[in-house]
């Protein structure tokens, strides 16, 4: 029953079941077909010994002083020692037996008129019948026999030939299918690929262009993803309102800590800028990823070999040093992630490894069997210590005020790879330095947490 479970492949279960009604049905065919040869032998073979027995006795003649059997009014076989041809007659106190019996009796059969299967001289298989007659005033009674294992044996080589054959039909049956239901699934196929395209972001709906079977599916995938849609933009679009509607009281709370009072407490000063710095930065990202959104209406890729050039680029001109940077990655691969969660997450990487690194960075994208991953390794000093690992990921701690920034960076990465539900660790880098590893699960990476649908 495992195999026949719904989990199992739709060709699996029919193969299956093909194999096992068309084994039923060859057993049944073999066995329909030796109770009928049977019965048709038997009836056959009682007809032929009833003839055989009114032949016999038309042989007995009657001579000048005696009855006698006339040799020439038998068949051949009579006459040949085991040939499968018996008979034995009485009358009277006399007994003639074929000379086909050679030394060996007849066993008897009780019944007149009764068919009875014994074994015969030599081992063959006989059927026996006694008949009882009146001719010439006498009553005869002969007793006849024909082998019928001959008929048996080639009946058995034509029920092996049928063997054979229907288990090449079997075979055939089998392969045929096996195309055929190929070909009858290639739609699922085709909705497969054409799935993986929505997920890629370069489609948006399947193919309404499908079998009677699978339409229905179809158009009500489509529905689901027409309302997914449009769920996801009302979410975005009150997003980037709320963000809008976030930038004036922002403005004016940039404003207010420019004052002398607050000017006077440096520290209450840096603790406010460092809130509105947060959520300036917050409100941007959103706003950018709507914008982004809006602009585009599908989800639009994320193309290492296409966008971390630019990201480096920028960085250079930013931080004023060339470092090497090396890209272990695959030309023109698609992540089928949102393009502005990756650069941000790429560009906060990056400009963290910038600000350490000596001279090398090394950038790795790949794709895992079950993850995306991401891994930044940089030859500067590291952190040895995995509590102060723990501790760098934490908002607005930076562990070293001699570098430039708002220690924002690493926790920004935290929280989109968090969206994604996925995991960020940092560890020692083979270059030396820090090695920043982001693994994002491919099954789940196409739907944020907090997203719509």
């Amino acid at each position: 029953m495992r195999l026949l479970s719904s989990a199992s492949s739709l060709k699996r279960q029919l193969a299956i079941a093909t194999l096992v009604v068309l084994t039923l049905l060859g057993v049944l065919v073999a066995g329909g077909a030796s109770l009928l040869f049977e019965r048709i032998q038997a009836r056959v073979m009682e007809s032929r010994i009833e003839a055989d027995a009114e032949r016999v006795l038309a042989a007995v003649r009657r001579g000048p002083d005696a009855l006698y059997l006339d040799q020439t009014r038998l068949d051949a076989a009579y006459s040949r020692p085991l040939s499968g041809q018996y008979f034995v007659i009485h009358f009277n106190d006399t007994k003639w037996r074929s000379r086909s019996l050679w030394d060996s009796e007849l066993p008897a059969v009780g019944t007149a008129d009764a068919f009875v299967r014994a074994p015969g001289p030599g081992g063959q298989q006989l059927l026996l019948t006694t008949k009882e007659f009146y001719r010439f005033g006498q009553r005869f009674s002969i007793t006849v026999a024909s082998d019928y294992g001959p008929l048996v044996k080639e009946f058995r080589r034509g029920l092996y030939t049928f063997t054979v054959l229907w288990v090449a039909a079997l075979g055939a049956a089998l392969l045929a299918m096996n195309l055929w239901l190929g070909r009858a699934l290639r739609p699922l196929a085709e909705a497969r690929r054409q799935v993986a395209e929505i997920q890629a972001g370069t489609r948006q709906s399947l193919d309404d262009d499908a079998p009677i079977e699978l339409a229905p599916l179809i158009r009500q995938v489509n529905a689901l993803l027409a309302e997914t849609h449009h769920a996801l933009s009302r979410s975005r679009q009150a997003m980037g309102n709320l963000g809008h509607a976030l930038k004036t009281p922002l403005a004016v709370l940039y404003t207010l800590v420019d004052r002398e009072e607050i000017r006077a407490n440096s520290e209450l000063r840096d603790a406010l800028l460092l809130q509105l710095q947060q959520l300036s930065q917050r409100v941007g990202r959103e706003l950018g990823q709507t914008q982004g959104a809006a602009a585009s209406g599908t989800r639009e890729p994320f193309v290492a070999s296409r966008d971390l050039p630019a990201v480096i680029d920028a960085l250079r001109r930013a931080h004023h040093r060339n470092l090497r940077v090396e890209l272990v990655l695959k030309d023109d691969e698609r992540w089928p992630l949102e393009r502005v969660d990756l650069l941000e997450v790429m560009g906060n990487l990056l400009d963290n490894a910038w600000k350490w690194a000596n001279s090398h960075i090394q950038v790795k994208m790949e794709t895992e069997p079950d993850n995306w991953l991401i891994q930044v390794d940089d030859d500067g000093p590291g952190i040895a210590d995995p509590a102060q690992r723990q501790r760098a990921l934490q908002r607005g701690l930076r562990l070293d005020e001699s570098v430039a920034g708002q220690g924002l960076g690493l926790a920004i990465v935290r929280d989109v790879v968090e969206a994604y539900h996925g995991k960020l660790t940092l560890g020692h880098s083979v270059l030396g330095g820090l090695s920043v590893c982001i693994r994002l699960p491919r099954q789940r990476g196409l739907a944020k947490s907090g997203d719509p649908g």
